[in-house]
């Protein structure tokens, strides 16, 4: 099914309709995220993508690095569509997992709403091997080889 806007001049059916409030057959957007530690990280995207449901926005991303960034630096991740204005700073928008591969560490925390309605960045404790659910953003140097997962939803802006 073709996506259908009220202003397009398509007739909406009732299987139309059932179809978004059942958040059925919403093809996924493909979506080139980037991470930036201090500056740009070289990455592959591996897979990317998000869906829309209204103003729901659900999305995830599998990223390889390829160059490094800079420690002691927030790892901060680009969103598909801005969020709403009631995504504060620090809103939860999901979850990620930062793997780093020349440690055999893994860093799963909480994704949340970074310092602009476009970004994002992973709450992860990085003082205890393995651990979850930390307190500050990961600021260990991202490196070559590591890998990075996100996923989550949160309501855009419009």
């Amino acid at each position: 099914m073709a996506q259908k806007t009220s202003w397009d001049g398509a007739v909406l059916s009732e299987a139309d309709i059932n179809t978004y409030l059942m958040g059925e057959g919403g093809a996924w957007t493909s979506w080139t995220p980037t991470a930036t530690q201090s500056g740009s990280v070289p990455v592959t995207v591996t897979a990317a993508g998000y869906a829309r449901h209204g103003r729901l926005i659900h999305f995830r991303a599998v990223l390889a690095v390829t160059g490094s960034g800079t420690g002691a630096n927030t790892v901060v991740f680009s969103l598909p569509v801005a969020c709403a204005g009631g995504h504060n700073l620090n809103s939860p928008l999901g979850q990620g997992l930062i793997i780093d591969s020349s440690a055999s560490l893994w860093y799963p925390g909480i994704l949340v709403r970074g310092s602009t309605t476009s970004n994002a960045y992973i709450v992860a404790d990085t003082t205890a091997v393995n651990s979850y659910l930390g307190a500050a953003g990961f600021t260990a140097g991202l490196a070559s080889g590591d890998t990075i997962f996100l996923q989550g939803w949160y309501e855009a802006a419009s």
